[in-house]
């Protein structure tokens, strides 16, 4: 009898302890998968430090539409010495260069707007063919985001196509050579390497997820246009000719 109650108060412990740890194993870690008949748990990464770089790009990547333009335009783009349209380099002038920019305002100035003014403060030196954009990698090597962690890179990167190769998941006539089976398909598989934690960073795998649903559309729409796509696109062609008058 005594055999059986200590074999009884065994299994209770036992069971008692199985719970708590899988209680604690849910809180800590996530279920990773599957080898043989064992569960393999992997454990959740935690958030950024709130003053690392990395916190910042998801902090305003995760933030409003104004904020993620912001991010791409101005501190991915501008401060790498890029135009924010993503197609035209420029650097900052020299002395002489500002120099010759005041002599060629006075020239400007005396000879009626017959000699042209120079530029002061900024050069641009170097302008891609229109439809052409500098590549993610032309970017970073000048950025210094380039010191962030490989999987926020990841998120740039994914953030970089999304504003300027694919305008939004919007097909114009700037973008065209972008939308393509290769380049979309180079896009699912950035997002699929992305983690599932932090949430900070599932909540932007899941953003780009459904901003890939709409590019596909986009793509499918222009492949297999209806007549009701062809006259909204000639609308808004018509649109722009009407914004340049």
């Amino acid at each position: 009898m005594r055999k059986m109650l200590f074999i009884l108060v065994f299994f209770v412990n036992a069971l008692v302890y199985t719970q708590e740890t899988d209680k604690n194993i849910d809180d800590e870690y996530y279920d990773s998968g599957m080898a043989g008949n064992i569960t393999i748990y992997g454990e959740r990464s935690k958030e950024y430090d709130s003053e690392s770089m990395d916190a910042y790009v998801l902090k305003q990547l995760n933030g409003s539409s104004s904020d993620r333009r912001q991010f791409i335009e101005t501190d991915f783009l501008e401060k790498a010495g890029f135009r924010r349209t993503g197609n035209v380099k420029y650097r900052k002038s020299e002395t002489s260069e500002k120099l010759l920019s005041v002599l060629h305002g006075v020239s400007h100035l005396f000879s009626f707007g017959i000699v042209p003014m120079k530029p002061f403060f900024e050069i641009e030196y170097d302008e891609l063919p229109k439809g052409k954009y500098y590549q993610f990698e032309s970017v970073i090597i000048k950025n210094n985001f380039i010191n962030a962690t490989p999987e926020i890179l990841i998120v740039i990167e994914l953030e970089y196509k999304l504003q300027i190769e694919f305008c939004n998941g919007i097909i114009i006539q700037n973008n065209t050579d972008y939308y393509t089976d290769e380049n979309i398909d180079k896009f699912e598989k950035l997002i699929s390497k992305l983690p599932d934690y932090p949430e900070s960073i599932k909540q932007i795998k899941n953003r780009y997820s459904g901003e890939l649903l709409k590019i596909k559309a986009a793509f499918e729409r222009h492949k297999n246009p209806s007549e009701n796509y062809l006259r909204a696109l000639q609308n808004v062609g018509n649109s722009f000719k009407n914004l340049r008058r």
